[in-house]
């Protein structure tokens, strides 16, 4: 029957997480658009007290759009039937659901559903369909030859079970692991962590399984044979207290009738009891040494021998590759000796690059003020060039300036200081005295040398003129009157 019951009256089953997951992104805001759109068409499966059997999925999306109510049709069942509904129900969840532990959780609730076991399958209810393991691969997705390793893994412990949900145990080791003990599957992710048993391969994983049921098996023989023992044991040493108790009450009667003969024979045979007492003791203690081994984390060990036993490949190229580490340590040694030697050779070089770059600078400085002075020098008007014969003519006007110069001068001296005795020294015709005569004569040769080289000068200077100027008079030396 239909009817509509409050969103917050809704609870989830117990069971639902262990066998489905929440739909792909994907597909769940499909069908909230859906639901947004149309509302809910298919109602709810829900038991009397509203747990959820069908609809986990639309339940949640009611609770995100704000839904009031839902429809629901409830279902007076049994907990096993609801929770068989809970997988029957929900044939669209299932198809996209692929985790292995979910799946094997639904196939082993369904093989006992369907009362499925080793040999004929059973009815459950007088009108049932008998059921059979291809029912129970095909409802799960499964092969049948897979069906039984999937049932594998809910013999797993629940860290390893999350471990394959998650995709980081492979399906292929965790059936191998399966058969472990819970309490060495524990002790064995105790030992190799998560990383570690996530790392095993399904040969390593088949490797570990073998060698611990092996363990497994020897540690069963001994308990048994140790039994066994303890119970002969405590059978030689009843029989040896009933020996003793007898031969210490008919000692005296023995030695009377029998005689000593055999009293000896009584104590042979209760030597042969204690010592074989003492065997089977030492035989127990052996044992007991023997368990004792086995039982101090012998998935430990195994672990080391399998997971982490020594290739004697992997150890010679391991021993190869620490000599090559001793050798590269020793280069590496040569290497750090000889790059403090580069550094300090470097800083050296460094000195003295800034010293010569310090003497660039200067020189450079230098060199930027004489290409300065000689562009000034450049710039400045250049003296001219003279030929030599042209410095010969400027030296020889040079001299005649400075002549002319002089002779304008020492005549200037004679004209205005000592003119009248020039003009004696130009008029000379004898003297009174022999003294005044030598005076007189001294003078007059004087004017006749100086007028020669007057004369002379005056006919180069007349020349000089013509070259000069062409056409002017000559130039002539005016003498005294008394040579006219």
């Amino acid at each position: 029957m239909r009817n509509e019951i409050s969103v917050s009256l809704l609870k989830p089953h117990p069971k639902n997480q262990d066998y489905y997951d929440d739909l792909p992104d994907e597909k769940y805001q499909e069908v909230k658009r859906s639901i947004e759109a149309h509302g809910i068409r298919d109602p709810l499966k829900v038991l009397p007290d509203y747990t959820v059997v069908s609809g986990h999925q639309r339940r949640k999306i009611a609770q995100e759009l704000g839904l009031k109510k839902v429809p629901v049709v409830i279902l007076d069942v049994s907990p096993e039937e609801a929770e068989y509904l809970l997988i029957a129900d929900n044939e669209e969840r299932r198809q996209s659901d692929d985790d292995p532990i979910r799946k094997a959780k639904r196939a082993k609730f369904l093989k006992e559903y369907w009362g499925i076991h080793k040999g004929r399958p059973e009815k459950i209810h007088q009108f049932d369909e008998i059921k059979t393991a291809k029912d129970v691969a095909r409802a799960v997705g499964v092969d049948t030859p897979n069906l039984n390793r999937l049932l594998k893994l809910n013999d797993l412990i629940d860290p390893l079970q999350n471990l394959v949900s998650a995709g980081k145990l492979s399906q292929a080791a965790a059936h191998s692991l399966a058969f472990l003990p819970p309490e060495e599957q524990e002790e064995l992710l105790r030992t190799l962590g998560e990383s570690g048993v996530c790392g095993l391969s399904a040969a390593e994983a088949r490797e570990l399984r073998k060698e611990l049921d092996a363990v497994r098996k020897e540690k069963e023989s001994l308990q048994d044979h140790l039994t066994e023992l303890e119970g002969e044991k405590d059978g030689l040493s009843r029989q040896l207290a009933g020996i003793q108790d007898s031969i210490s009450s008919m000692e005296e009667e023995i030695a009377e009738k029998l005689g000593r003969r055999y009293e000896e024979k009584l104590q042979g045979a209760l030597s042969g009891l204690r010592q074989k007492l003492d065997e089977k003791q030492a035989e127990a203690e052996d044992l007991r040494a023997r368990l004792k081994e086995l039982k101090q984390k012998p998935v430990e060990k195994i672990v080391q021998e399998v997971v982490y036993k020594i290739d004697p490949a992997l150890e010679a190229e391991l021993e190869a590759a620490r000599r090559q580490n001793v050798e590269l340590l020793k280069e590496k040694e040569w290497l750090r000796s000889r790059f403090e030697a580069v550094a300090q050779e470097k800083e050296k070089k460094e000195a003295k690059l800034r010293v010569l770059e310090s003497e660039a600078e200067r020189l450079q400085r230098m060199l930027d003020h004489a290409r300065k002075e000689l562009e000034k020098e450049k710039s400045r008007p250049k003296p001219p060039q003279w030929s030599k014969e042209h410095l010969e003519f400027r030296a020889l006007m040079e001299e005649a300036s400075r002549n002319a110069a002089s002779l304008a001068a020492a005549l200037s001296q004679i004209e205005e200081r000592h003119a009248e005795r020039f003009l004696a020294a130009a008029r000379v015709r004898g003297a009174s005295e022999l003294e005044e005569m030598a005076e007189v004569m001294g003078d007059a040769l004087l004017f006749r040398s100086f007028d020669a080289g007057l004369n002379a000068a005056a006919g180069r200077i007349g020349r000089v003129w013509d070259v000069l100027e062409p056409g002017k008079p000559k130039l002539q030396v005016l003498k005294g009157k008394g040579d006219s």
